[in-house]
Order: C-alpha cells, then sequence, then structure tokens
C-alpha cells in the first residue's frame, strides 16, 4: 500500500476510537479538510473508499465526432484515388464546404489524417524533384532544368533566364541555356 493511503486509514481508524478532528491533523501533519474528505468516503460504504479517485474527465470534452472523423477519411480517400488532386487538410476543408457541412478545422483535420495513417511520406521528395533546379557547371555556364514542358512553364523559365542574366551580368543569355532531363 502507498504511504498515502495508510495515512488515510489511519485517520478514520483514529476518530473511530474517538479522536477529535483537531488532534488527527496534528498527529498526521493533514488539514482538517483533508480528515472531513476522507471521513466522509469512509461514511459512503465503498470498500475501496481510501483509494484515489481518477481526475480525468469521464469524456473527452473537444472530441471530434466519429461522423466528422469518418467524413475526413473518406474525403482524404476519394482524394487520393484522383491522379492530380490536392489531397491536404485545406482541401479537405473545401471539401467539406462544398457539401454545405461544417467543417473542423485545418488542424484537427491533420490530427484526424496523422492518427488514421493517411500520410504520404513521399510528397516532399516528389515536389522537390519537380522543381525547377538551377546548378553551376563549371563556372561560365548556368543550366537551368525543368521537367515540365507546358507553356506556362516555358514562360517562367524564360523570366528566370531573363533575371539571371541581368543579376549575372559578365555572363549573356547565349551562355545560360535551357536543358530538359
Amino acid at each position: 500500500m502507498k504511504d498515502e493511503e495508510i495515512l488515510r486509514q489511519q485517520a478514520i481508524e483514529l476518530h473511530l476510537k474517538g479522536t477529535a478532528i483537531v488532534d488527527i491533523t496534528d498527529k498526521l501533519g493533514k488539514s482538517r479538510q483533508w480528515v472531513h474528505k476522507w471521513l466522509n468516503r469512509y461514511k459512503s460504504g465503498d470498500d475501496k473508499w481510501y483509494l484515489s479517485l481518477s481526475n480525468a474527465p469521464k469524456k473527452p470534452v473537444m472530441a471530434v465526432s466519429e461522423d466528422i472523423e469518418n467524413a475526413v477519411i473518406s474525403i482524404r480517400k476519394k482524394l487520393n484515388d484522383q491522379k492530380y488532386a490536392q489531397k491536404g487538410a485545406l482541401n479537405i476543408l473545401y471539401e467539406f464546404e462544398r457539401l454545405n457541412i461544417k467543417p473542423p478545422s485545418i488542424s484537427t483535420i491533420n490530427r484526424i489524417i496523422h492518427r488514421n495513417g493517411l500520410i504520404d511520406r513521399g510528397t516532399k521528395r516528389e515536389a522537390k524533384k519537380k522543381s525547377i533546379q538551377i546548378t553551376s557547371r563549371m563556372s561560365s555556364r548556368w543550366i537551368l532544368w525543368a521537367l515540365s514542358t507546358s507553356k506556362v512553364a516555358a514562360d517562367i523559365i524564360s523570366l528566370i533566364l531573363l533575371r539571371l542574366s541581368l543579376i549575372m551580368r559578365e555572363f549573356t543569355p547565349y551562355q545560360i541555356r535551357l536543358q530538359k532531363v
């Protein structure tokens, strides 16, 4: 038994022998309220009155309902099945609004996604592969690698090349060239 539980039982034994509450508090080094608390627990008739009760809430206050959690999971899986869909918490929030359902917060959606193991680990790596990388080849030549061949990407690349030629005045636009991987 723990020391605290032994003290509680001693306090009740002393009270049953007729010892005054003040004398019990002095002898055990506890407050008057403490003695009355355990005296009331003893009088309740419970066999394990001397054990501490849990202070944890009986029901989580801010728990997300099962319906909302299932909706987040199903929307995430539906977005995963689409080829080029954005599937983050913000897009799940937009999907809730599109369905006229009151959405949970973005942080709640992220917690649900993490809790249910719906996080893709490779997304950051894939984003780095698709991004435009500028690398130096020798000191006189800059090469721009781009995996995208769309018209918009070509326009962006030409603007970047123009900026590079302005920043690096010692290089001419002819020395800066575009290569496909």
